[in-house]
Parts: C-alpha cells; structure tokens; sequence
C-alpha cells in the first residue's frame, strides 16, 4: 500500500450533541434535537484505545514476557473535552441539562440532587437527560469514515467563565463527558446537515458581552452589594465511574454511578469600594452569600459560604476575588446553582 496523501484539518472539526434516547443506543430523544456547538478549540479525540495492564516480572528472564500482558476492556471509560463558546439558552447541547440532570431554561442545580437512573437500555427521561449522543465530524479519516460517534455519554464536569478582558468579553464553557462505549466510526456528519441526521446550527449565537452585566455580592436581594464586577468563574464537578459489563464481545457497561458529591467552587472579582464594607461580613460566622451577574436574558447566581479572598494590585485599581464554596441544605430544594445565559 502507497502512503496516504490525505489528512484530517484540526479547523475543520464539526461536534454535534444531542439527548439520548435510550441509554447506549445512540438516537437522539424524541423531545430533543442534535445541536451543533461554537467550538472554541478541537476536542479531545479518543478512540477505542484501552489501558495495558502488566503482571509482575518473572524471575529468571530479563525481557517483559508478552504472555503476561493484557489490554483491558472491562473497566475503561473514555473522556471528551469539548470548549466552546457559552451561547444563549435555545435547547439542548449548553451542558448544564446534562450534569444538573434537569431540564428548563434556567438550569438549577438543588440541595437535593439526586442522579439518574444509568442503566444500559433503560429509556431515557427528558426531564433529566441522562447521557448525550456526541458526533466529532472529520475526526477520523478512515477509508469509509470521517466521523466518530460517541453514545452514552455522561456529562462529568463544567467550566463556565465571563470576563471582561477574555474571549473578547463573551462567555465560555468547557465540559467533560464520559463514556463506557465504543466509539462508532461513521460518515454521519461528514455527509451534510439533513443526509443521515439532521442538527441546529447555532454558531451565530453568542450570547451576551461581558459590558452589560451587573453584580451584586454577598445579599443579592440588596442594592448595598452592587459591585463592579470584571468577571466570574464556575467549576462543577463529580466522579463518574462505570459498574461492569454487559458481555465479552462489545464490553458494554452495565450502568454508571455518581461517585460522592458534587464539587462546586466559583470566584468573583470586582473593583474594591465602599460597598466591600457591606461584602466582608461575609468572610466569617458561617453566613450563606451569594453573588449573582445580571443580563439581558441572562442570570447567573451561586450560592455558599467564602472560602478565600484576595486583593489583587496589579491593576490601576485594587480588584476583590472572592472565593466561594457552593452548597445547601440537602434535605431541602434550596438552588446552589442557577445559570440560564
């Protein structure tokens, strides 16, 4: 066989996501629709690659010994990183349905969360959205196929960051999804919108700039706590693992399981004022605050206790980054979270 003359472009990289409809067959709900998101820079790319477990060395020899090797497939989970552009709320695909387990237009992340239900086959509740269908067009660039196809995919964690002075002033999102699947080679996405699946384009959707928010932090029912704020950041997190197999022959998991709590931090900086009088009150007693960024269309609150604070003096003017730790009341629906850009 000749060397091959063709090659996959890193710039040409098409991700389509979508809801599952049932867990690990990878057709998209019947509620919901495939999304095509405004990536910011190519995804992580995995495929079918598994770890190579080793035995221990053999007296008496001085190579490894092959016979005591063995690539597993029974326990791997695959992960995909996708970082795009935090559009406004139009359907499915933002992220935050996806690792909220909820469905709305503003996503809420509650005192008493608790994970679906994962088990291979089972139907999948719009409500929660369960697992994701991922496409990475031109990923592949095989002889038959472009395309990966991912299926089953459970959203693990979320970045969301808005700042005046990144990404020209637009919000971005950087999520990871999981999966115990396969990856399915296929020509789906190569093929053109409508051929073999049909998606929303949204990349003209930016949603809002970062110079027309507002703030406030500490009581966000006052306007005591209004702040200028230059930016915020958000981490959601949670360990995904996978519980066994179905068979030997396509080692499919049997389901997953959330591992723990959710991890939850974010930060806020602003511009230091007389109103951080009002804000420092908050750095003790164990008194719940918030901070909260306004928009058009666009409401972002967090709920906690701080964690740190610090004074930056590398600017023109001292700026405040507070740092929180996101929680509630288990036993009750208290939001920790609420984001609807």
């Amino acid at each position: 066989m000749a060397l091959a003359t063709n090659f996959a472009p890193t710039q040409n990289i098409k991700c389509i996501i979508g809801t599952e409809a049932v867990i690990g067959d990878g057709a998209v709900h019947g509620s919901g629709a495939f999304y095509r998101l405004p990536l910011l820079e190519p995804p992580t790319i995995t495929s079918n690659q598994v770890p190579l477990e080793m035995g221990s060395q053999q007296t008496g020899i001085f190579t490894p010994n092959i016979a005591q090797m063995h690539q597993r497939e029974d326990g791997v989970l695959y992960e995909i990183t996708l970082k795009y552009l935090g559009y406004a709320s139009t359907g499915d695909g933002q992220g935050f349905e996806e690792l909220f387990n909820e469905d709305g237009s503003a996503y809420e992340l509650k005192g008493n969360y608790s994970p679906p239900d994962w088990t291979n086959g089972a139907t999948n509740t719009y409500s929660e959205h369960a697992t994701s269908v991922i496409y990475l067009g031109g990923t592949a660039n095989g002889d038959s196929a472009t395309d990966h196809k991912y299926v089953g995919c459970v959203c693990k964690s979320i970045e969301l960051s808005h700042s005046l002075d990144s990404n020209g002033g637009f919000p971005v999102i950087t999520a990871t999804y999981v999966t115990g699947y396969k990856a399915i080679y296929s020509n789906d996405i190569s093929a053109g919108n409508g051929t073999n699946i049909t998606w929303s384009d949204i990349l003209s959707n930016s949603g809002i700039h970062w110079a027309t928010t507002t703030a406030r932090v500490g009581d966000i029912t006052s306007a005591n706590y209004d702040v200028r704020a230059y930016g915020y950041s958000i981490s959601i997190s949670r360990e995904i693992a996978r519980v066994g197999y179905i068979n030997t022959t396509t080692f499919e998991p049997y389901s997953y399981e959330m591992v723990g709590a959710f991890d939850i931090k974010g930060s806020i900086t602003y511009k230091l004022d007389s109103n951080h009088d009002d804000i420092n009150n908050y750095y003790r007693g164990d008194t719940k605050g918030a901070f909260q960024i306004t928009g058009s269309a666009y409401l972002v609150s967090f709920y906690g206790l701080v964690s740190d604070a610090d004074h930056g003096t590398g600017s023109s003017e001292i700026r405040t980054t507070v740092s929180w730790q996101g929680a509630e009341d288990p036993t009750t629906a208290n939001v920790i979270l609420s984001i609807d850009l």
